[in-house]
């Protein structure tokens, strides 16, 4: 496990301020607290029920937080999230969160390099971890998986932080193919990091646990399906590497881990 929020957050009502459709079926949300907000660690999730619905909770995963507000940034893919993309401007809605262990920043010393690695809406969360790691006086370099063209989002956003390398499936923008491709380019292979963090689908993680880890520090969020995000029901669990008896609750224990800790 890696970094925590050193809290249980009781659930709260936070205020849809803003909503933006940012690519093809992709959206950001910005939502602010009514009461005081609780300091959001890169890779923490909140999890939220727009009023009035009757859908579960949605787990979504924080891309960026102020003083004021969180920005999260879904894919519409089901009933929930079509919902919470049609909810109004200025309905409330009730948030549990930040929740889960994030990214561990410590570790990390000013001069240092970042290769932080993302694929789909797995993208998100690795806006807020950039911004505090250059905030710190490392620097990073994002290696970004996008469908095609009309899917890539927040690249402008991404390269105020640092260099941005995007492939897509289609070749339509960047390297064709997966992050995988990417490092075979000259940009990459120029970029020797000292730590690795990821956050996308299970075989792209699995490329780099296989392909990075054994050489760099390597942290991954995982995104497995959640029901309660309290560690409660075990539905999303993930086999631990240390003891084949014992499984990791994603949403409780993660969603950041420590590649060798965990079995994809």
């Amino acid at each position: 496990m890696s970094g925590a929020t050193g809290q249980r957050p009781a659930p709260q009502m936070m205020e849809l301020t803003d909503r933006q459709e940012i690519a093809r079926g992709v959206y950001s949300v910005r939502l602010i607290p009514d009461g005081p907000m609780p300091r959001a660690v890169p890779g923490t999730f909140l999890d939220l029920l727009p009023g009035g619905l009757h859908v579960l909770r949605r787990p979504l995963s924080i891309a960026d937080a102020d003083e004021e507000g969180y920005t999260l940034i879904f894919r519409v893919v089901g009933r929930g999230t079509d919902e919470l993309s049609r909810v109004p401007l200025g309905a409330r809605m009730d948030v549990l969160g930040p929740l889960g262990h994030g990214f561990a920043l410590d570790s990390v010393q000013s001069g240092q390099r970042a290769l932080l690695v993302g694929g789909g809406v797995g993208i998100p969360p690795l806006y807020l971890l950039g911004r505090r790691l250059v905030e710190r006086g490392v620097q990073v370099q994002f290696r970004l998986g996008f469908r095609g063209r009309n899917d890539i989002f927040w690249a402008d956003e991404f390269s105020q932080l640092g260099e941005v390398l995007i492939s897509t499936d289609d070749g339509s923008v960047g390297t064709r193919g997966t992050v995988a491709q990417i490092a075979e380019t000259d940009a990459a292979r120029r970029f020797i990091p000292d730590i690795v963090q990821a956050c996308g689908p299970i075989p792209m993680l699995k490329w780099v646990k296989s392909a990075l880890a054994p050489t760099v520090r390597t942290q991954l969020s995982l995104e497995e399906r959640m029901a309660c995000a309290v560690g409660a029901c075990y539905a999303c669990v993930i086999g631990d590497a240390g003891d084949p008896d014992h499984q990791f609750r994603v949403c409780y224990d993660g969603p950041v881990f420590e590649a060798e800790e965990v079995v994809l």
